[in-house]
């Protein structure tokens, strides 16, 4: 897909996303916002990159007078982003009170880390981090806090558990009453190249609301993160990567010192693939002593990363274009530090964590996961869709999916019977 020719409102919200802002950052906002600018495009695409009071902030600073509906979504927002941050104010208390140590990646952590201002950074839900030997500890105090899981849905026998433990790296919890979303990762990414969450000494606490602490990575830690997991995503929030350039406008050596350690890590790809991304869509040069040269991999993983970022002149989501799944798990090849996180990729194709907390085989059938898989996948990505469409849609092939469903259903209960 070549660049598309109605991007000038997508250019503008890249223009207010820039971070820390700049007089000369203002000037090109001004330049940009000019009088045939489409307000309501502005407002999706700021909506679908999470940067929708970054938008705001940066046409307020230009003098520019923001539209009401870019207003109303920014507000609604920043509303969320608030009680979120609440939310996890009182989830640390909750297992501190347990003498569990909890790591917040992203989110309120993150927004105080790199804006200094909660409201700033658009979040969704809420991702926490636990030694893995702390998990079922962990699952307790959530539901404790109201926190119904969702994936796993079943309890799970200890060896089952073992096995979503094994396949995935975090389950899926959601608040009861105000419908608030947990991630809580045992595991932080798959795609690091060491997964595991880092012992308390490569943690530091920030202070969040009313100076409550919260405890996130160290900057080096942090830095290899958020480019692993942005590259991974290929980058198709815009917020990934405004989070990486504030980290290195923050730094004093442009980024180099986070460089060295992505590199000597394992990370390089996907830190390069980012410093490459800043400079092309953000204008931030890359820093001094900064190869140059474009490795192959990265050189594809950006290719792709800009027909995404982009896709429907920026409005389209990942989930709706024709990339979908099979950009990401490109991405995660791409990017791959070793043969462990290339396997790792093979063992999400072959087995996945939804499907074991939804169906909580015994071990003896859990060889059945990677022959249910693409059925159950179809299933799935019937019932996004249908939940996606605001339009009429035909019932018949939702029920035939229905029906598959409860058939494979019935037949995993009647052999559980038997076992």
């Amino acid at each position: 897909m070549a660049d598309r020719p109605n991007l000038a409102e997508f250019d503008l919200v890249v223009a207010c996303s820039v971070w820390p802002r700049s007089a000369a950052q203002t000037a090109r906002v001004r330049a940009l916002a000019g009088e045939h600018v489409d307000w309501d495009r502005v407002a999706r695409i700021a909506v679908r990159h999470g940067v929708s009071a970054l938008v705001v902030d940066a046409l307020e600073q230009a003098d520019i007078a923001v539209p009401d509906r870019l207003l109303r979504v920014a507000r609604r927002r920043v509303t969320a982003t608030l009680r979120q941050a609440g939310e996890a104010v009182r989830l640390r208390k909750c297992f501190a009170d347990a003498d569990i140590p909890v790591l917040f990646l992203k989110g309120t952590a993150l927004a105080v880390r790199l804006f200094g201002r909660i409201e700033l950074r658009d979040a969704v839900d809420i991702d926490l981090a636990v030694a893995a030997d702390n998990l079922p500890s962990a699952w307790r105090i959530l539901d404790q806090a109201g926190y119904r899981r969702i994936i796993p849905r079943q309890e799970l026998s200890p060896e089952t558990r073992r096995l979503f433990v094994w396949a995935a790296k975090d389950s899926f919890h959601r608040h009861g009453d105000h419908g608030m979303v947990v991630e809580l990762h045992w595991r932080l990414s798959d795609d690091l190249p060491d997964p595991g969450v880092p012992p308390l000494r490569r943690w530091q606490e920030v202070a969040a609301m009313r100076g409550e602490p919260l405890a996130t990575l160290a900057d080096e830690e942090l830095f290899i993160y958020l480019c692993t997991h942005g590259a991974a995503h290929l980058w198709a929030r815009l917020k990934w990567l405004v989070d990486v350039g504030a980290m290195i406008s923050a730094s004093d050596d442009g980024g180099m010192r986070y460089w060295a350690r992505a590199q000597a890590s394992g990370a390089g790809r996907a830190a390069a693939s980012a410093f490459f991304l800043l400079n092309e869509l953000m204008g931030r040069p890359l820093p001094e002593g900064f190869p140059v040269s474009r490795p192959l991999r990265v050189q594809a993983l950006n290719w792709l990363t800009l027909r995404v970022i982009r896709a429907g002149d920026g409005e389209r989501d990942l989930a709706d274009t024709a990339y979908r799944g099979w950009a990401e798990l490109t991405a995660k090849l791409l990017i791959a530090p070793g043969m462990a996180n290339l396997l790792s990729v093979v063992r999400r194709v072959l087995f996945s964590a939804e499907d074991i907390g939804a169906l909580g085989l015994p071990m003896a059938l859990s060889f059945l996961y990677p022959l249910l898989r693409i059925p159950l996948l179809i299933v799935r990505r019937w019932r996004r869709s249908a939940r996606r469409s605001t339009g009429y849609r035909e019932p018949k092939p939702v029920n035939r999916v229905l029906t598959v469903r409860a058939r494979i259903s019935m037949s995993i209960q009647k052999v559980k019977r038997l076992i």
